[in-house]
């Protein structure tokens, strides 16, 4: 494993609770670090939050595609929990 796919494994496990328990409806970024920010693309057509991982540091941006981990599909219905949002992420890591 790289230590770019470390750093971003441990961004996902570090995103609060509070960023994920509360999704926006609208596009927007929940959480920014120097390296990845966690973004809310858009609502899909069946009312699921797309939420992706993406790369915010230039060094990375030339080894890696813009979204680095997802798309999450989180039902709006609350049935996720934080650690399922982790987990779904953390599934699809694409670096």
């Amino acid at each position: 494993m790289g230590k770019a796919s470390k750093e971003l494994k441990q961004f996902i496990n570090e995103i609060p609770d509070s960023c994920l328990n509360a999704l926006p409806d609208n596009a927007g970024t929940i959480r920014k670090t120097t390296d990845f920010r966690l973004d809310m693309q858009g609502m899909t057509t069946d009312g699921k939050h797309n939420i992706q991982v993406q790369v915010t540091i230039s060094t990375l941006k030339k080894v890696a595609p813009k979204t680095v981990a997802g798309p999450a599909l989180v039902p709006s219905d609350g049935s996720w929990t934080p650690a399922d949002i982790r987990a779904d992420l953390l599934a699809k890591i694409l670096i």
